[in-house]
């Protein structure tokens, strides 16, 4: 980079962009010889040029068109406000006119000997000039847009102040509006004799006109099609009053109930000039009441059943308990035999009726075990041919060898008599069939669409048909939704499908229904097969051989007559047994000699001290005793919180022996592992 300052003059500040040494040198000379009043900075390439235009302002740019890194182009989009002036060494006057067309403000085309130096002071004092004049006039054309914006803003503040009040009024209006037509009510405006003179948007989509159509006419001319105000209507007795005043009211015509208010509008002279009328559509607020009152009455008789069946669980421990004392020690051919085997069935269904009872109580935890649906649902089909009217005919087909399901016994027996019973509703004449089978099916991806949380597979399908009277589409989609029945009041609660679906679901299966309106319906239950080693395998979770044993065992229960049973049917099997009715005497028997004590069987709900209370104050005093927790309903302590705490095993009332033996010789063997390791 060459510099040099020579001049007294108004001085000119000069970037020469050139590459070619032996120009740049003829430039200097030439600035020299004609002692031009230019301070000049000289670069050789784009890049420097750029360089030190980034740090330094120049009067006027002198650049090569071409550079040996890039062409003088690229300076016209970057310094756009310096006026540059394009010198070309290729006699082309193409590349001159193309650069004038991109930004320069003038051209020189270089000669040999340098002749066009001769001009480069014109051009450049013109080229200074003309920028000078642009930015005048670009100044200039400043000043004038900002007069007229000036002028123009003068003429819409004395426009916007001419229309304020103006504006202000149609505000208020659009505010007014916005707001009557925001409401979801319908509310009108209405004189004195029930002509509407204003009405809400949700008034005319309600009546389906538009607000036009409707001012001038009579409320109830609209609303009901009469020539006379409704009978009660909330205007008369604001009329009467004047006073505002409210009453639910039915609206055939819509199926609707209103809640309808009026309140007057006084004038200057405290007259009554309209009335104001709205009505808010409260039909789901009092479907909403009426489920509300269901589910209370539901809780009423679930609060009650449950206090019924705990009493009823310990009436049935005692009858199964000495009734099983009996069993064994009848001949199993004699009538005594056969009898109390009877006596035990109908106890094992008593068991049945206790937990849908504590279902509805909500008290209840489902035992899901490996059982085999034929049995069941044969059991159920036994039952129902006794209550079934002869003129329904009842189709079987039940395969004994359709597989077995991990599933609550309990509630598979209620599906099948659920749907059987609604199926009889459905043939409300009395006559018809009803089908009923159980089969095994390999179930598709294709087939469980709908359902992206199931497997393919192996499935039971139990599916119940009947020739009654079907159901639309708007009807099935609706089904499975609690209280939702087609039933007349009193003939049904609108669970029973609510709880089928739950149940289902819960075991990890599906439902589809097929109906038609005059051909009957199809509930087709999908439930998923138990993939089982063997059929010993499966037996052995409901055949237990009793195993006795030697320990000592500590047995405590508030009934007198259930400690007496379990505490004989320990014995029977070799066990010591020391019975108790009261948690805090067994509490003191530990206390005082816990190494005598090997086990543990306690009730959940006893004066003083809980089942759960008691069992955690014994492991206090010795953390390895075996704990067994009984319990006919509980909503304090659930299993999964008992094992939890460390209760080993939970069993529910009424306790069969089998099951109570099974629990007491496990946890026994696993304390003498558990000792010996």
């Amino acid at each position: 980079m060459i510099k040099d300052l020579p001049m007294e003059e108004k001085t000119i500040h000069l970037l020469l962009v050139e590459d070619d040494k032996v120009d740049q040198m003829a430039f200097v000379r030439h600035v020299k010889q004609k002692n031009l009043p230019y301070e000049y900075t000289i670069a050789g390439s784009v890049a420097e040029g750029e360089k030190i235009l980034e740090t330094a302002s120049f009067d006027v740019i002198v650049s090569d068109y071409w550079l040996g890194d890039g062409v003088s182009f690229e300076l016209f989009e970057q310094f756009k406000d310096t006026p540059v002036i394009v010198t070309t060494g290729t006699g082309n006057e193409e590349v001159a006119v193309e650069a004038m067309k991109l930004g320069a403000s003038d051209y020189l085309i270089k000669d040999p000997d340098g002749h066009y130096l001769k001009t480069l002071a014109t051009t450049v004092d013109l080229a200074i000039q003309r920028k000078k004049n642009e930015r005048e006039l670009e100044n200039y054309h400043k000043r004038l847009e900002l007069m007229v914006e000036e002028r123009t803003a003068e003429l819409q503040a004395e426009i916007i102040e001419r229309h304020k009040a103006e504006t202000s009024i149609r505000k208020s209006e659009n505010q007014w509006h916005r707001t009557f037509n925001s409401f979801t009510d319908i509310v009108t405006l209405q004189t004195t004799d029930f002509r509407i003179i204003k009405i809400n948007q949700s008034g005319c989509d309600t009546l389906n006109l538009s607000c036009d159509e409707i001012g001038g006419y009579h409320c109830y001319e609209l609303f009901t099609g009469s020539e006379d105000p409704c009978n009660e209507c909330p205007l008369l007795q604001v009329k009467d009053t004047f006073e505002p005043y409210s009453r639910e009211m039915y609206h055939e015509k819509l199926e609707k109930t209103f809640l309808v208010s009026a309140s007057p509008v006084f004038n200057d002279k405290n007259e009554i000039e309209y009335i104001a009328h709205v009505a808010k559509d409260i039909t789901e607020q009092k479907k909403l009441e009426s489920l509300l009152r269901q589910s209370q009455k539901m809780e009423a008789i679930g609060t009650l059943a449950g206090g019924i069946a705990h009493d009823f669980n310990n009436i049935l421990a005692a009858i199964l308990g000495y009734a099983e004392f009996i069993q064994m020690e009848a001949p199993p051919e004699s009538h005594i035999r056969k009898d109390i085997d009877k006596v035990i069935q109908a106890g094992g269904r008593a068991v049945a009726l206790v937990k849908q009872i504590l279902t509805l109580s909500r008290q209840s935890v489902t035992e899901k075990q490996p059982i085999r649906p034929h049995l069941i649902v044969k059991e159920a089909m036994k039952m129902l041919h006794a209550s079934l009217p002869s003129s329904i005919i009842i189709e079987e087909n039940i395969d004994p060898d359709c597989g077995a399901i991990l599933a609550d016994a309990t509630n598979i027996h209620q599906i099948t008599i659920n749907l059987c019973t609604n199926a009889l509703h459905a043939m409300s004449d009395g006559k018809g069939t009803l089908s009923v089978s159980l089969q095994h099916a390999e179930v598709s991806a294709a087939d469980l669409s709908g359902e992206p949380f199931l497997t393919p597979g192996p499935f039971v399908v139990l599916m119940v048909r009947d020739t009654g009277c079907g159901m639309d589409t708007k009807t099935i989609d609706r089904i499975f939704e609690p209280y939702f029945t087609t039933k007349e009041v009193g003939k049904g609660t609108g669970l029973g499908l609510a709880v089928i679906h739950g149940i289902v679901q819960d075991t990890g299966g599906f439902i589809r229904v097929v109906s038609e309106p005059g051909i009957g319906s199809s509930f087709v239950v999908y439930l998923p097969v138990l993939q089982e080693t063997g059929s010993a395998e499966l037996e052995s979770k409901f055949r237990i051989i009793p195993q006795g044993g030697s320990e000592h065992i500590l047995v405590v229960d508030d009934e007198p007559l259930l400690v007496r049973i379990t505490q004989r049917q320990l014995e029977r099997l070799g066990y010591t047994v020391t019975a108790v009715y009261n948690s805090n005497d067994a509490l003191e028997i530990v206390r005082s000699a816990p190494e005598k004590i090997d086990l543990l069987i306690t009730d959940q709900t006893m004066p003083g001290l809980t089942g759960m209370e008691l069992a955690l104050a014994v492991m206090q005093i010795k953390p390895e005793l075996p704990v067994i927790l009984c319990t006919g309903h509980s909503d304090q302590v659930s299993k999964e919180k008992a094992l939890e705490l460390g209760i080993q095993e939970y069993v529910f009332k009424p306790i069969v022996s089998d099951e109570l033996f099974k629990a007491v010789r496990s946890l026994l063997d696993a304390g003498q592992k558990g000792a010996e390791q």
